[in-house]
């Protein structure tokens, strides 16, 4: 029997479908299990913990462009988004330190390396507020500059996942160009699988139907 055209299509779909869920995947799940593991040896064994390199940047131009306010305080918002990171990496493994070390597993050494960790960001957090009123002072940056600073890098990371999906997509579409599937084949094989999915669907809603009415008929009786 031939292989027609839809069915060609229907199988590009088929596999577009797998590329994009196993693309999702990868950009929800990105933390593979030897990233668990190196985490957890982490907390074992102690933080190997620095700053950014944003910091002695940022101390070194003020140095040089005391007068440049505008350009300052540019480089310390730099310097903000790159604490972001840490500041999750130290939020996010709290609990668990704090759970190891009251189980008795965490070395004593380990548990020192994480409270010299915290008090070194919470140092820089500080510092990055007291630098922000000195610039501007008055303005509330203090405040803001580090909110603004998660909302500057969540955007980042938008845009590099959906340059990611447009690239996957434009791929898949280069793909099907290349087999000399048409849009309109590609809608109608996308009709058709739409279809036969439904009418799988069907007996196993309507077997799910029978087995609760003949529940509720033993039950009555």
């Amino acid at each position: 029997m031939a292989v027609t055209e839809l069915q060609i299509a229907a199988g590009v779909v088929s596999a577009f479908v797998f590329a994009l869920m196993a693309f999702a995947i990868r950009v929800m799940y990105p933390k593979k299990t030897s990233d668990v593991d190196q985490s957890l040896e982490a907390m074992i064994n102690g933080f190997d913990f620095e700053l950014p390199e944003e910091v002695e940047m940022y101390r070194a131009f003020k140095e040089e462009h005391t007068d440049d306010v505008d350009a300052c305080f540019n480089m310390l918002f730099r310097r903000a988004v790159a604490d972001i990171p840490l500041i999750r990496k130290i939020q996010s493994e709290s609990s668990g330190i704090q759970r190891l070390k009251k189980n008795d597993i965490l070395k004593d050494g380990s548990f020192m390396s994480y409270k010299y960790a915290e008090e070194l960001i919470n140092e820089e957090i500080n510092d990055v507020r007291r630098e922000a009123e000195e610039l501007k002072p008055g303005e509330g940056w203090p405040d803001k500059i580090f909110p603004q600073a998660v909302q500057f890098l969540n955007h980042m990371a938008e845009q590099q996942m959906n340059a990611q999906r447009k690239a996957a997509e434009e791929q898949m579409q280069a793909q099907m160009q290349a087999q000399g599937i048409t849009p309109e084949q590609l809608a109608a094989a996308q009709q058709e699988a739409e279809a036969e999915a439904a009418a799988a669907a069907a007996p196993a809603e309507a077997e799910e139907g029978t087995e609760e009415g003949d529940e509720g008929l033993r039950k009555r009786k």
